[in-house]
């Protein structure tokens, strides 16, 4: 049998994973080489420093989040169900891997950039779908902010899971944000 030669995604995977479980103390070379039943050597074979492995890990969660968010808003024709769409998918995922970056950039300047970067990127996405369904730049940059705040705020409670809306009350938000 032909073992299977790990990539750095199958890293930055396992990453997301013990970063959501554990925190970003998880982001060690030695513990994840271990999960993964392989050498330190294999780690640095991938990235050269825990600091550009940490950096990809940043894009890794990026590309698996606002990426793909942002892939199926643009595949979605009708702006209003686009906007509905996304924020089905804001409002109602993410808690454990959310907080555990959140978390993180409160002690890592490098990952609170990257953050501050997918943030913008976020509030962008929503921003110009509320353009798309017809409301004016003047409101809709508020709009997407607004929203995007009381998402992560959501996120950062106690409990989040027990703070969620139903799928026809975002249907209704989302209708109420589209209103010129």
């Amino acid at each position: 049998m032909i073992a299977r030669v790990l990539t750095a995604e199958d890293w930055l995977d396992l990453a997301l994973e013990e970063l959501k479980a554990h925190g970003y103390i998880a982001l060690r070379a030695q513990p994840l080489a271990k999960k993964l039943n392989v050498t330190r050597g294999s780690f640095y074979h991938h990235f050269e420093s825990l600091e550009a492995f940490h950096t990809a890990v940043i894009a890794h969660w990026s590309k698996k989040t606002s990426g793909q968010i942002a892939l199926e808003a643009k595949n979605i024709d009708d702006a209003n169900e686009a906007f509905d769409d996304l924020l089905q998918k804001t409002l109602r995922s993410g808690e454990e891997l959310e907080r555990a970056i959140r978390s993180w950039s409160t002690v890592a300047p490098i990952v609170a950039e990257a953050v501050d970067k997918v943030d913008q990127e976020r509030i962008s996405i929503a921003e110009n779908l509320l353009r798309k369904t017809g409301i004016p730049k003047s409101v809709s940059s508020a709009r997407a902010k607004l929203l995007y705040w009381a998402a992560i705020g959501r996120l950062m409670l106690p409990f989040p899971q027990n703070n969620v809306l139903s799928s026809s009350e975002i249907s209704r938000l989302a209708e109420l944000m589209t209103k010129n």
